[in-house]
């Protein structure tokens, strides 16, 4: 399965540190991306160097339909080029698109068709489109889901039939307005799609499937666990602050908080059975377990905690602290840290 990543596009658009581009390059190839994904515009715009030899092999252009952006692109050192159009069921190819695709020809580019708005076309005429533009030299047909029309479903049966009749460099894009990108894409790869679109953490004015996500999908329900993840989150985090994004604590996967408990019948399950409440345990994408102390916890959260310190209290002792807890959580209106847990053990509240 080769990513086409979206996350380095959406750090430019937001105007993240230029300085960063080449570590967010090696910490995408980490996560198996293939092919990186900017806009041509925002690359210029920014006044980004030509591309050395090595971003020639990682980072595919994205253009408009106009000769004028194929031109350009070539100038900055772009030897791969997406070019993104929307058509009208009927009218086919535009002359503008005809002459971009043609000067990118001449220029010996590698050239991918995105057709942004592929899924109001049907097969038939998507296969038409395809014959037209693999004679002016395009390699890659890029089926994307502009507007979020479709559903797992009908991505899987649409896209097998493509795969079909296209079965050279087809690849997939989805959006996320109605919060499917990533069960698209999963749709996509049992459709036999070996290239989708996505994003860390599904970053993008649209939003793109969570890479981190797929990954696990594949890993977890797909039965590759040849997969290396020990430090997804650990390189996730680093490529969302490198484009300039906060990652969320409680982000599916690679979220600093997914793993942590309060409620003290989630915390005695948790302990007792992790499969419970955790998918997957939290040291295989880098992270660990926490137990958050406040005014849910029980007494089995008190007692795991303190054993993590190699230290064992009494039923009495756990309930009488457990209490001071609880008072102080409700009174803070927060949960209390392991500094404070320990001031209130240390200062004999249970004796």
């Amino acid at each position: 399965m080769i990513w086409a990543d979206q996350s380095l596009s959406e750090g430019l658009r937001i105007g993240m540190d230029k300085g960063n581009v080449n570590s967010i390059l090696q910490l995408l190839q980490s996560l198996q991306v293939g092919v990186i994904d900017v806009r041509v515009k925002d690359w210029h715009k920014d006044k980004m160097p030509l591309l050395s030899r090595q971003q020639q092999n990682q980072i595919r252009g994205r253009i408009s339909g106009t000769a004028w952006e194929v031109a350009l692109a070539y100038k900055l050192g772009f030897k791969k080029i997406m070019i993104a159009c929307r058509l009208s069921p009927g009218e086919g190819l535009s002359k503008k698109l005809h002459e971009a695709l043609l000067a990118a020809q001449k220029l010996n580019m590698n050239i991918g068709l995105c057709i942004e708005n592929a899924s109001v076309f049907s097969i038939e005429e998507l296969e038409g489109l395809w014959r037209d533009v693999s004679t002016m030299g395009a390699t890659t047909f890029i089926y994307s889901d502009g507007d979020s029309l479709l559903n797992p479903l009908s991505i899987s049966r649409i896209l097998t039939l493509l795969v079909q009749s296209i079965p050279l460099g087809l690849e997939f894009h989805g959006h996320n307005a109605y919060g499917l990108a990533t069960a698209n894409a999963v749709g996509a790869m049992q459709a036999g799609v070996k290239c989708i679109a996505a994003a860390v953490a599904g970053v993008g004015r649209q939003g793109h499937a969570a890479i981190e996500e797929v990954i696990m999908i594949r890993k977890q329900l797909y039965g590759e666990k040849e997969l290396k993840t020990m430090d997804l989150a650990h390189r996730c985090s680093q490529i969302l602050s490198g484009i300039g994004v906060e990652l969320s604590g409680t982000k599916a996967i690679i979220g600093q908080n997914i793993f942590a408990h309060e409620s003290g019948i989630h915390v005695d399950g948790v302990l007792k059975e992790p499969q419970l409440y955790e998918p997957f345990s939290p040291e295989e994408v880098g992270l660990s377990r926490k137990l958050i102390i406040g005014k849910h916890s029980g007494t089995a959260s008190i007692q795991a905690k303190f054993r993590h310190w190699n230290v064992t209290l009494s039923a009495l002792d756990t309930k009488k602290l457990l209490k001071k807890v609880r008072n102080l959580a409700v009174r803070k209106k927060k949960s209390v840290d392991d500094d404070i847990l320990w001031q209130l053990y240390q200062s004999r509240v249970v004796q």
